[in-house]
C-alpha cells in the first residue's frame, strides 16, 4: 500500500479527454492536476481552444499569436499528453477504441450529433471495456425537446437563469441582462461532469460495471440559481435584474483610489458599521433600524447614497481591511495585477510558477483547493500539438503505462445483480449552513452518499431563516425554499453542540462516517471541540473537508466570507458590465458559494477513491476567493501574457461576432445569438435572407466580423425586435446557430425541456405541499439516479439515526431530549 502523502490522489487513474474548448477539458484538468494520466485526443487541426487566445501582448500593444500560447489552453492543458488523432478516419477511430479498452474514464463535449460519428457509442465502447465510465457533456443533455440543440457559452448562461439576474444593481429596463465575464456556463458543465465521472469511476472499480453519464449544461447553470429559483416556487417572485437585491447595502461604492463592494446581512454587522462611520445621526434613525426596514426600496436609495459620501473618503485597501477586522462583509474590486501582489495569495501559495517553452515563465492560478496530503502539483506545461504522437506509435494505449492487463475488481453489487448509486455506502457527516457547504453535501447525496446533516433550532441554519416562504403560509423552519432546495436528500438530527453530551454524539457519529464536511468560521470547530486533530484522533483515514471565504490558513482566514463579495475579489467584476460606462458590476446570486462547493465536492471524491486505492484520509480547505479565480481564469491569463485589464464587454466575446442578446418582442425579452465559426455565419445569413453579407469578404473570418460588430448588431437587433424569442430560437437552431433566450425563474420553472429531462422535481412536503425544485443535472445509465427524497424537517432522523447508528436505546434518546442535548 503507498504512502498517500507522496502518492498523486489519482495516480493510476486513466483519462482520455475528446472534444476541446472548455468543457470536457476542465474537467480534465481536475483529474490531472491530482495525478490521474490524462491523454488529451486532438483533432489534425487541434483543440479549438488553441485559438482561443489570450496570446502572449507585444508588438505595440498588439496580440502576437502563435499556435502553442493561447492562455486558454495553456491554463485548462498542464499536466496532460496531446494525441492527434483523425476520428473521420477508420485508423483514428481504431487508435481511440485500443485507449478506450485500456481506460477508465472517457471524458467528452461533442455534440450529440457527432457522437455517432466520433465513434462514442456507449454500447459498442463498454464492450470493450465493461467498466469504462462515459461522461458525454452536451449543451441540452441527450434527451428532450432541445436536445438537438447547438450550444456556446451566452446561450446557456442566459438560458440557464445566470445571466438573466445581472446586473445586481438595476439598470434602465431598456439595458439587457449581461452575461458574466468569462465561459461560466462550460466551466460548471466540466466541473460537474467531472464530479459525476469521479463518482462513477469510483463505484466501477469497486463494481466492476461502467457508466454512461450525460451531463446537461442547461441543467448545470439553472441548478445554481437554488434561493433564486425557489424565489418563484415559493413566495411566486419572478427575479429580474430589475428588482432591488433585499439586503441593504448590497452595492459597490466609491473610494479614492477604486471601488469596494459592501454587503451587510446580519443586524450586527449593520451596527457596527454604522460605528466605524462614527455613528451620524442619519444612521440612527428607525428606519434604519433593522433589515426589513432597509430593504426597502426608498430607504435603500438613502443608504447608498450617504454610503457613497462617506467611502470617497476611503482608499479601497484601508477601508476593505476596517470593514473586516469588524466582521463587515465586503470585498475589493481588483484585477489580475493586484491579485499577483495579494498579501494573503502569496501566503497561501496561490500562484504557481511554470515554464512553457512557447510561451515562457507564466504566474498560473494554483490549486481550488488545499490539501494536507499534497496531490495537487503543475508538473508538466499545457503539450504541444501531437506531442504524445511519437510515444504512442501503433499501441497508443502505451500512453497509459503498464501492460495489457488490467487489475481485477471485486463485485460489489446489490441483491438483484445491479449497481446502486456511485456512492452508496459513504457516509457523510455534514456540519455545514447556508450554501457553499450545504452545496457540495448535496452533490455528494445525489450521487448516494448518506448525508447526515446536524443542526439546532437553537441557531438555525441561515437557509432556514432567510424570506423566502410561501406565499398564503406563515414562516416557519421547515417552510423555507432555500433549504428545501438544497437540503434534498439529506437526513437531518436535531443535536445541540454547545451540550457536552451533543458534542459526544457527533463525535460517535464523526466515528463511523468518511467524511465530514463544515463550513463555519475559522476556529469555530476548534472551539467547538471537533477541530482537525480532535477528528483525526477519533478515525485516523476520516477525510476532513471545510469551506470558507478565504481559507484555514492565511492573514485573512478571519475575516468574513461572504459569496456576493468574491465576485469583484477574484477580478470579475472589474471585467463585467455595460461596454459605455465601464462600471463593475456583479451577479444577484451569489455565485462564489456552489463554485466552491463543486470543487469541494470533486476533492472529496478524489480523497475517497485515494482511499480506497491506498487508504489514509485527507484534510481539503476550500477557499471560496481561490476557488473563484480558477473559475474565472481568462482575466488572469490575459494578465499573465501581459494584456492590461479587461474592460467590461457587455454580452461580447473577445473574438467572436455576431455574439451579444438581442431584444425580441414582449416586454423584457432577449435571445442570445453567438456565432463561433465560418458555419455557424453562412447559416445565419441564409436565415436573415441575407446573401450579401455572406458574399463579403470582409465578413468571412472571426477577425473581420469582430471588426464590424456594430454593424453586425445592428442588423440582427433589427431583425429580431418585431419576432417572438422562441421563434427566433428555432429559426436559428434549425441551421445549427447557437440561439437561445435569456431566462427567468419563472420560464425555468414552467420549461418544457426541464420537465421532459427529469430535471424538475415535484416531492411532497408535510408542510409546504408540492412544490418544484431543480434535481440533479447529470443522467446515468445504468444506476439509478433523480432525487430520492424532499429535504427534512429540522431534526426529522434524529431518533432513527441515533438509535439505527449509535444503537441508542428508546429510555436514552429520551433523557437527551429531555436534558436538551438533542432535540
Amino acid at each position: 500500500m503507498g504512502d498517500p502523502l507522496t502518492e498523486r490522489g489519482l495516480a493510476g487513474l486513466r483519462v482520455i479527454e475528446l472534444g476541446g474548448g472548455i468543457s470536457a477539458p476542465m474537467a480534465g484538468k481536475l483529474f490531472a492536476d491530482l495525478g490521474a494520466t490524462v491523454v488529451k485526443v486532438e483533432p489534425p487541426g487541434g483543440d479549438p481552444a488553441r485559438g482561443r487566445g489570450p496570446f502572449p501582448y507585444g508588438n505595440g500593444g498588439q496580440e502576437a499569436p502563435h499556435p502553442e500560447t493561447s492562455g486558454t489552453f495553456l491554463y485548462l492543458n498542464a499536466n496532460k499528453r496531446s494525441l492527434v488523432l483523425d476520428l473521420a478516419q477508420a485508423a483514428g477511430r481504431t487508435s481511440l477504441e485500443a485507449l478506450v479498452a485500456r481506460g477508465d474514464l472517457l471524458l467528452h463535449d461533442c455534440h450529440p450529433r457527432e457522437m455517432k460519428a466520433l465513434g462514442l457509442e456507449f454500447e459498442r465502447l463498454s464492450a470493450l471495456n465493461p467498466r469504462l465510465v462515459m461522461v458525454s457533456i452536451t449543451p441540452f443533455g441527450l434527451r428532450g425537446p432541445y436536445a438537438d440543440y447547438a450550444g456556446a457559452d451566452l446561450p446557456l448562461v442566459h438560458g440557464g437563469g445566470l445571466a438573466w439576474l445581472a446586473p445586481d444593481k438595476s439598470p434602465p429596463p431598456e439595458r439587457p441582462p449581461i452575461r458574466p465575464f468569462g465561459q461560466h456556463a462550460l466551466v460548471q458543465a466540466g466541473l460537474h461532469g467531472a464530479v459525476a465521472g469521479l463518482a462513477a469511476c469510483y463505484d466501477a472499480a469497486r463494481g466492476g460495471i461502467g457508466e454512461h453519464v450525460e451531463v446537461s449544461t442547461f441543467e448545470v447553470v439553472a441548478g445554481l440559481l437554488c434561493r433564486h429559483f425557489a424565489a418563484y416556487t415559493y413566495p411566486g417572485v419572478v427575479e429580474t435584474r430589475l428588482g432591488r437585491n433585499l439586503t441593504a447595502p448590497a452595492a459597490f461604492f466609491p473610494c479614492k483610489d477604486g471601488s469596494i463592494y459592501l454587503i451587510v446581512v446580519e443586524q450586527d454587522q449593520w451596527e457596527r458599521l454604522v460605528e466605524l462611520m462614527g455613528n451620524p445621526a442619519w444612521a440612527l434613525r428607525p428606519e434604519f433600524g433593522s433589515t426589513d426596514l432597509r430593504g426597502v426600496p426608498a430607504t435603500m436609495e438613502i443608504i447608498e447614497r450617504r454610503l457613497a459620501e462617506w467611502t470617497i473618503g476611503w482608499n479601497v485597501d484601508t477601508l476593505f481591511h476596517a470593514c473586516q477586522v469588524r466582521r463587515i462583509g465586503c470585498g475589493r474590486v481588483d484585477t489580475p495585477a493586484r491579485l499577483m501582489r495579494e498579501p494573503h495569495l502569496q501566503a497561501r501559495g496561490f500562484f504557481r510558477q511554470q515554464r512553457h517553452p512557447a510561451a515562457g515563465a507564466l504566474a498560473m492560478p494554483g490549486p481550488p483547493y488545499r490539501l494536507e496530503a499534497p496531490w495537487w502539483a503543475l508538473r508538466t506545461p499545457a503539450p504541444e500539438l501531437g506531442e504524445a504522437n511519437r510515444d504512442a506509435g501503433e499501441e497508443p494505449w502505451r500512453l497509459f503505462g503498464g501492460n495489457r492487463r488490467r487489475a481485477p475488481v471485486s463485485k460489489a453489487l446489490h441483491g438483484n445483480g445491479k449497481p446502486g448509486r456511485p456512492l452508496e455506502g459513504v457516509r457523510v457527516l455534514d456540519l455545514t449552513w447556508v450554501w457553499a457547504g450545504p452545496y457540495a453535501t448535496q452533490m455528494l447525496a445525489f450521487l448516494g452518499a448518506e448525508v447526515i446533516k446536524v443542526e439546532s433550532a437553537r441557531r438555525p441554519d441561515l437557509a432556514r431563516r432567510l424570506n423566502l416562504f410561501p406565499e398564503g403560509l406563515e414562516p416557519g423552519l421547515n417552510r423555507n425554499g432555500y433549504f428545501n432546495q438544497v437540503g434534498q436528500d439529506k437526513r437531518s438530527v436535531g443535536i445541540n453542540l454547545s451540550d457536552p453530551e451533543g458534542l459526544a454524539l457527533v463525535k460517535r457519529l464523526a466515528g463511523i462516517s468518511d467524511v465530514v464536511v463544515s463550513n463555519f468560521a475559522i476556529g469555530v470547530m476548534e472551539r467547538l471541540g471537533l477541530g482537525k486533530e480532535v477528528l483525526q484522533a477519533i478515525k485516523e483515514d476520516l477525510i476532513i473537508a471545510t469551506v470558507s471565504g478565504y481559507g484555514e490558513a492565511g492573514p485573512y482566514r478571519h475575516y468574513l466570507g461572504y459569496g456576493p463579495a468574491m465576485f469583484p475579489l477574484a477580478g470579475l467584476a472589474a471585467a463585467t458590465g455595460y461596454e459605455d460606462d465601464g462600471e463593475p458590476q456583479n451577479l444577484r446570486i451569489a455565485y462564489a458559494d456552489p463554485n466552491a462547493g463543486i470543487y469541494l465536492a470533486f476533492a472529496v471524491l478524489a480523497a475517497l477513491e485515494a482511499k480506497r486505492r491506498r487508504g489514509g484520509g485527507q484534510v481539503i480547505d476550500v477557499s471560496l476567493w481561490e476557488a473563484m479565480i480558477c473559475t474565472g481564469f481568462e482575466g488572469w491569463m490575459g494578465h499573465a501574457l501581459g494584456h492590461p485589464p479587461t474592460r467590461p464587454m457587455g454580452n461580447h466575446d473577445t473574438r467572436y461576432a455576431p455574439h451579444n442578446l438581442y431584444r425580441c418582442r414582449g416586454e423584457d425579452a432577449w435571445v442570445a445569438v453567438a456565432v463561433s465559426d465560418d458555419a455557424q455565419w453562412t447559416a445565419l445569413c441564409t436565415v436573415l435572407e441575407r446573401p450579401d453579407l455572406a458574399a463579403d469578404p470582409n465578413l468571412r473570418t472571426a477577425a473581420g466580423r469582430k471588426a464590424q460588430e456594430r454593424m453586425l448588431d445592428e442588423i440582427l437587433a433589427d431583425w429580431c425586435g418585431g419576432q417572438d424569442k422562441w421563434a427566433v430560437t428555432a429559426g436559428l437552431q434549425a441551421v445549427g446557430v447557437p440561439a437561445f433566450p435569456s431566462l427567468s425563474n419563472r420560464e425555468l420553472a414552467e420549461n418544457e425541456h426541464l420537465a421532459a429531462s427529469g430535471f424538475l422535481v415535484r416531492k411532497r412536503h408535510p408542510e409546504v405541499g408540492v412544490r418544484t425544485h431543480t434535481g440533479v443535472p447529470w443522467r446515468m445509465a445504468r444506476r439509478p439516479d433523480g432525487v430520492r427524497n424532499r429535504a427534512p424537517l429540522l431534526g426529522e432522523h434524529t431518533d432513527a439515526v441515533l438509535s439505527g447508528l449509535l444503537g441508542l436505546a428508546a429510555r436514552e434518546i429520551a433523557r437527551l431530549r429531555a436534558t436538551g442535548a438533542i432535540e
